[in-house]
């Protein structure tokens, strides 16, 4: 026999799958040489885990599965009950440990018992690939770890109470929040939302904690959080990030948007931050809805820039979509709208733009109450300094050019053939600084080569704002596409039709 075996069972998230998993369980531990007594225990345990995943990961007019994962050593056996459903608290909602009729007082059926089964229980979130409840239990001769103490263990939260008459609180985030706000990006975005960290509760508390994130909740009576918006600063930048504004479809219609809003912005007075940005996806309106509640306007539309997971719950499903018909979870490249918003007064703008997109141009800085001033281009003269990243989970390479030079065009005309070419990417982005005399050439020289307009980035050039194009490796389905806003909704129009004519 090897000295590693390794097994995996894949059952239908349904009850009626327990004698299979239970027999799955059984067949490890007579592997490991376990009792027939512990191999029931352990089985029954294991099964009080799958339960608990089918009552509170999934809805059950959704179609889901579970995987049972065994590894067995000559030290431990270990069994994972891993689910893609909802982020939940793996503690609640298992029973006491109370043997069913007819069984013996040692099975396992509760948490309790599961402990007692286990030597060690741990609780682990893995963001958009689901949860997992990973159970090792020491064979004999093999090195003992320490129970943990389920106190310290268990991902819990304290719920708070509304304190007025109103039907909800309105508070800060806080650390151990983290649970219930990955909970509610679940159920407004599925594993959509285009930040990942946002399905890992851990990440979430620590950053909450360390004040990278604020956050403001809406907290209904019962001491659930329905609603979120927040922030996280950059690096430490003058600039922060909005993100993750959500509120769950069962509590809309009730000005949650505008109360947390509202609350935020008390909080965000205190950075003196000089603006905020933020992007939402288009498979729905939902994200730019909350985005423009707060007075963010849209500076650009970045064609395919995000790819994303699936769920196919029937209150999410956006219309004529490719995976209208889909059963399984399943990856989709989706177009984002990236917003701004000054917070302290913006003075005049002197930029360097391209004649052909100087309207449209005009009409970003004029949403953002800023005076813009174009001036003509100048050929660069010195060496030029950018940088090229590719991002490979989502399959997104960038090419930022900081300093324009006399190499530049070059060297962006090789960068975007190694990306697409050698990497695979899909999506490669170009940013040029609008404060620099040899932008409009670049950009001419860069649109032959099928770069097309995708909007500005203000204040994440070195010297000011970048203008973006896009240049896109794979196909796109406009009618996939929704907006909000009138403007945006223009804006997608213009660069369309730019998209067409450098394809011409």
């Amino acid at each position: 026999m090897p000295s590693i075996i390794e097994t995996e069972l894949r059952l239908p998230a349904d009850t009626r799958m327990a004698r299979m998993a239970q027999d799955y369980v059984r067949g490890l531990a007579q592997l490991a040489g376990l009792p027939e007594d512990q191999g029931k225990s352990l089985a029954l345990s294991v099964w009080e885990a799958c339960r608990n995943s089918i009552e509170h990961a999934f809805d059950v007019k959704e179609p889901g599965s579970l995987k049972l994962v065994g590894e067995l050593t000559p030290a431990a056996l270990t069994l994972s009950v891993c689910d893609q459903g909802m982020p939940f608290y793996q503690t609640r909602g298992l029973r006491p440990s109370e043997p069913s009729p007819g069984s013996p007082a040692s099975d396992c059926q509760g948490l309790a018992s599961i402990q007692k089964c286990f030597d060690e229980v741990r609780w682990i979130y893995h963001g958009v690939e689901g949860n997992e409840l990973r159970l090792t239990k020491n064979l004999a001769g093999g090195y003992r770890l320490p129970a943990q103490d389920p106190e310290t263990t268990a991902l819990e939260t304290k719920t708070v109470q509304p304190t007025d008459s109103d039907a909800y609180n309105i508070r800060l985030l806080r650390p151990g929040d983290g649970i219930q706000l990955t909970q509610l990006i679940y159920l407004v975005y599925g594993y959509t939302y285009p930040r990942k960290d946002f399905y890992y509760p851990d990440w979430i508390n620590h950053n909450i904690a360390s004040g990278r994130i604020v956050g403001v909740v809406a907290v209904a009576a019962d001491g659930e959080i329905v609603g979120h918006e927040g922030l996280m600063r950059v690096d430490l930048a003058p600039l922060g990030e909005l993100g993750a504004m959500a509120v769950a479809p069962a509590h809309r219609g009730h000005g949650l948007h505008k109360l947390m809003g509202d609350r935020l912005h008390k909080e965000i007075k205190r950075w003196e931050l000089i603006g905020l940005f933020g992007q939402a996806v288009t498979i729905h309106t939902i994200s730019q809805e909350a985005g423009e509640s707060l007075g963010l306007h849209v500076t650009g539309i970045r064609l395919l820039d995000l790819q994303a997971h699936f769920k196919t719950l029937p209150h999410r499903r956006p219309p004529s979509s490719q995976w209208e018909s889909e059963a399984e979870p399943g990856l989709q490249r989706i177009t984002t709208v990236f917003y701004f918003k000054y917070l302290l007064p913006p003075g005049p703008k002197v930029i360097c733009a391209p004649p052909r997109h100087r309207e449209m141009l005009a009409k970003l800085y004029e949403n953002l109450g800023v005076n813009v001033q174009f001036l003509e281009q100048s050929h660069p003269t010195e060496p030029g300094e950018l940088k090229v990243h590719y991002d490979q989970a989502l399959g997104i390479g960038t090419i930022r050019v900081n300093r324009i030079g006399n190499d530049t065009l070059p060297e962006i005309s090789q960068a975007r053939q190694d990306l697409c070419k050698l990497v695979g990417a899909k999506v490669v982005g170009l940013c040029l600084p609008l404060a620099q005399g040899g932008t409009p050439y670049l950009c001419q020289a860069a649109e032959a080569e099928g770069f097309f307009f995708s909007g500005i980035l203000p204040h994440f050039a070195p010297d000011g704002d970048f203008l973006r194009l896009q240049y896109l490796n794979a196909d796109l389905d406009p009618k996939s596409i929704h907006l909000h806003s009138p403007f945006a909704k223009e804006l997608f129009t213009y660069i369309l039709r730019d998209k067409e004519r450098v394809g011409r």
